[in-house]
């Protein structure tokens, strides 16, 4: 006859040596993050932009540059195509992006211009066989182009590269809440965008006006439903902390409504004090 005390006392001796390994696997996982964060708990290039930005220097010559195109004639596979977009209509105190704060919109005629000289100068030096499955246009304030703007230079993409219309494409463009309507996400759709990209940082109005960057929470949302109505396959919300009048109350309040808006993806990005080199900060 089995002894339940006994046999009571074994189960509790499984459990805890179960417990006990977990706990181990626990320690072991948590040993792991702690030793990654302070691996790469240092100052270094945003891994936003590529090249980093260390990789621009003057020892490197237009001849270089020509010599890693045309290494790249011969490479098969898919390409991905950045596009910058530097200009805004006004500056936030935070910023430390390449960027032109203008209210003349003809400077971006002249831009494109340039740009689309460029994109006709590239293109040769890759297969017209390479899809394009990466787009992104950043800045600056991508949506500073007017509608007709945004066309044309997404014609010239597609002349000069192939563009798809698949499931797996990811083109993404960066948006200036404060600057864009239901209309201009309609049209981005229409353009073939699939992912977007918010400049939230905080909803708290005392730190928006601290950072000039004033938006409030109600045209956000009218904003994100818009992105859901319009099919974008991505919608992803900038955050910044350590900016001016912050504190750990008004970042979770902040965190509750992103939450609330149920975005796909966050970036979180820690405010860099520089104004030796930015005179706005």
């Amino acid at each position: 006859m089995i002894n339940p005390k006994r046999a009571s006392s074994k189960k509790d001796c499984s459990i805890e040596e179960h417990s006990q390994i977990k706990n181990d696997r626990l320690s072991d996982e948590e040993a792991v993050i702690r030793e990654l964060i302070k691996k790469y708990d240092i100052p270094s290039p945003r891994y936003t932009s590529y090249p980093t930005a260390d990789r621009f220097i003057d020892s490197e010559s237009s001849d270089d540059y020509l010599h890693y195109l045309r290494q790249r004639r011969t490479v098969i596979g898919p390409l991905s195509i950045y596009v910058h977009i530097p200009f805004c209509d006004n500056i936030c105190y935070y910023c430390a992006c390449n960027k032109i704060v203008t209210r003349d919109k003809t400077v971006s005629t002249r831009y494109l211009d340039s740009m689309e000289k460029e994109i006709a100068l590239k293109s040769p030096f890759f297969s017209g066989s390479r899809v394009v499955k990466q787009l992104h246009l950043g800045g600056g304030t991508p949506t500073f182009l007017n509608r007709a703007e945004l066309l044309r230079l997404m014609h010239s993409i597609a002349v000069n590269f192939h563009l798809v219309d698949d499931e797996d494409r990811e083109y993404a463009i960066e948006v200036d809440p404060r600057t864009v309507s239901v209309e201009t996400i309609s049209l981005l759709a229409g353009l073939g965008f699939n992912r977007i990209s918010m400049g939230i940082q905080d909803f708290d109005e005392a730190v928006q006006v601290a950072i000039n960057r004033k938006q409030s929470y109600e045209s956000i949302v009218d904003l994100v439903q818009a992105v859901r109505e319009f099919g974008f396959k991505s919608l992803n919300f900038d955050l910044i902390y350590g900016l001016p009048l912050q504190s750990v109350e008004s970042m979770t309040e902040t965190m509750d409504k992103v939450i609330a808006l149920s975005p796909d993806r966050i970036s979180v990005y820690n405010y860099a004090h520089l104004p030796d080199r930015f005179t706005s900060q």
